[in-house]
């Protein structure tokens, strides 16, 4: 899962750990959990004098997620969510007397605005694909709007070409069914039957979603915010575009809320210079203005006011 060196005993605790999250989450959920846990713990071994993740504080938990883990808020929350499950597993089965991660401020998501990856960058990674799957993995954000932890598990089950449809096991192992997109009806049943990313690495027998992530971030040149969910982004963005049906994108990303969803209508740039563009010149303004040979120029950026 990584190259992150864990010392025996926490090594034993991380494989515990997982093995009884694996009971009743996703395998990607585990996967996650899991490689922050693993960070968390390398972090308690290089920094801490005990060296031990069972003897964190709340101040402790408060420096890593400060520092060690990112500075994006999605991050940041998948870190702290980490630390809630996972002190909460340790108290349960008696690894510790007072779970310390219970007294974790709450983090509110980031609105933000979407991060759509230009066409020029795409092009240039289908320049660097050396492999079909490098291509596939590309089309799958672009052209299906796919997360990375759902590109991972993509199989040639999912692919119901009667329908046209492609069925996607998201978030929560909620499953949604896509139109496919006419290049993928086409390219699809030429790949092998099974996991369309298969891997004997690992027991889930296809790609980590974290490998996934490190193969789109090469093919697109390790830019910063040029990445998978990047590609999601642009197939967002592009859909919205094209039709302005919220509610219909929603159902395409599997977002649980549409307030997620609405945030792809603030990157629509040309639809918002559209809107502006057609507003018409009120008469007599540019008239007026010339008249009056302002004298010194006027100044717009950074100029103040008298």
């Amino acid at each position: 899962m990584s190259d992150l060196q864990l010392s025996k005993p926490h090594q034993a605790i991380h494989d515990a750990f997982t093995t009884a999250l694996s009971t009743y989450r996703s395998p990607y959920t585990v996967e996650l959990r899991g490689y922050y846990l693993q960070r968390l713990m390398t972090w308690a071994q290089d920094t801490t004098e005990h060296g031990s993740v069972l003897r964190l504080t709340l101040e402790d938990f408060h420096t890593w997620l400060s520092k060690d883990v990112g500075p994006a808020i999605s991050t940041k929350r998948s870190a702290r969510s980490t630390l809630s499950v996972f002190y909460e597993w340790a108290e349960t089965i008696g690894k510790i007397k007072k779970n310390p991660a219970r007294k974790l401020s709450s983090m509110r998501n980031s609105v933000g605005i979407p991060n759509p990856c230009p066409t020029d960058d795409i092009q240039r990674a289908l320049d660097r694909a050396t492999r079909p799957i490098d291509v596939l993995m590309i089309l799958f954000g672009e052209l299906q709007g796919m997360r990375a932890g759902e590109i991972s598990r993509a199989h040639s089950d999912d692919v119901m070409l009667p329908t046209k449809e492609l069925r996607i096991l998201g978030k929560g192992n909620k499953q949604r069914l896509v139109p496919l997109h006419p290049l993928m009806q086409e390219l699809l049943p030429q790949f092998p039957t099974g996991y369309f990313f298969p891997s004997d690495r690992n027991p889930s027998g296809h790609m980590l979603p974290r490998s996934i992530g490190r193969r789109v971030r090469h093919l697109l040149g390790f830019q910063p915010g040029r990445n998978a969910h990047s590609l999601r982004h642009k197939f967002g963005v592009d859909a919205l575009e094209l039709n302005p049906d919220l509610m219909g994108l929603r159902d395409l990303l599997g977002h649980a809320s549409v307030a997620t969803t609405q945030i792809y209508t603030k990157a629509s740039s040309s639809r918002l210079r559209k809107l502006v563009d057609d507003i018409p010149e009120p008469p007599g303004h540019r008239d007026r203005l010339q008249a009056l040979n302002l004298d010194p120029p006027m100044r717009v950026a950074g100029s103040s006011r008298a």
